[in-house]
């Protein structure tokens, strides 16, 4: 039987966290504030982070 990796719950809720903000402030200013910007450009690090962690359990299965 194989064993389940625990997610990484911190990067994940950050992940989230900046979704909600990101689609907040879309709504107020839209996507050209530099604040949406610079949470953009978080998120997509964020994201890579996690799909780098997914890809490092894959290989080492």
């Amino acid at each position: 039987m194989k064993t389940v990796e625990m997610e990484n719950m911190e990067l994940l809720q950050e992940i989230v966290a900046l979704k909600t903000k990101l689609q907040s402030i879309y709504k107020q200013v839209g996507p050209s504030s530099s604040e949406y910007i610079t949470l953009s450009i978080k998120l997509n690090l964020l994201m890579n982070k996690y799909f780098e962690e997914k890809a490092e359990e894959l290989v080492s299965i």
